[in-house]
């Protein structure tokens, strides 16, 4: 059976939670990543930021210029004031088709991966993508090795 730790993309990208929004924004697209696991100052993950949560509160990719008070922009909003809090995870040992089931439970695109308290890594729907593929493409290179 596959586990997590076989599948997952490591080492894991993590923002601080000070990190302000610009710079989440500028991570995700450099890195070419969706999601984008949050940790406090000693490395616990405490939640998780997408594209779609930035896309939400900002009116635009170049400025990030929307007022939400009185007092602030968007472009000096810390992500721990917008991240999700509540966020599930996986271990590395835990079977890839678990993480599966999660992700269609929960409607969510990736898990972050944790161990001891560290995010390791994040599991994603392309992660399990690759998987079928490979199993697909070995059972059809099987099919056609001679017996």
């Amino acid at each position: 059976m596959d586990d997590v730790r076989s599948w997952m993309s490591s080492p894991a990208i993590v923002a601080p939670e000070t990190l302000p929004l610009p710079e989440a924004r500028r991570m995700l697209q450099e890195r070419r990543i969706r999601r984008m696991p949050v940790v406090d100052a000693e490395g616990r993950l405490v939640g998780i930021v997408t594209e779609g949560d930035i896309n939400r509160i900002s009116d635009s990719h170049v400025s990030d210029v929307r007022d939400y008070n009185l007092y602030h922009r968007v472009a000096d909003l810390p992500l721990r004031d917008f991240m999700t809090r509540e966020v599930r995870a996986a271990t590395p040992d835990m079977p890839v088709m678990a993480v599966a089931q999660l992700l269609l439970d929960h409607r969510i695109g990736g898990v972050p991966v944790v161990e001891d308290g560290r995010v390791v890594g994040m599991i994603t729907e392309s992660d399990l993508f690759r998987l079928i593929v490979r199993r697909h493409i070995g059972a059809a290179d099987e099919a056609r090795a001679p017996a």
